[in-house]
């Protein structure tokens, strides 16, 4: 858990939020739309490679914080319905996305 509290800490800072924003814009910069999620279970997978060897201990709750994280943002809107009545909490294409999530950080 303290690797999970120290990278929340530092993404208060305004330093990291924008060194966070600099990374996102670098991995989106020139992708067409169906390369993005490609590009971004890409970075997953690595950062799931270097926590698994540099903070062993840390990687299982980092990883189910990540997916916390994930499923959170997949339920933050609804899909479909009229003036917001109605819809999905999590569409079928978000189930997918977070499916290919777990599995990338499996």
């Amino acid at each position: 858990m303290n690797l999970i509290k120290a990278v929340v800490d530092d993404l208060l800072t305004p330093e990291c939020r924008t060194a966070a924003r600099e990374g996102v814009r670098t991995l989106v910069q020139g992708a067409k739309l169906d390369e993005l999620k490609t590009r971004a279970l890409n970075e997953l997978a690595s950062t799931a490679q270097i926590l698994a060897a540099k903070a062993p201990g840390d990687a299982g709750p980092f990883k189910a914080w990540l997916r916390e994280m994930a499923n959170l943002v997949a339920e933050a809107g609804t899909e479909g319905g009229i003036l917001g009545f109605g819809g999905v909490k999590v569409s079928d294409a978000e189930r997918a996305t977070l499916a290919e999530i777990d599995k990338t950080l499996a």
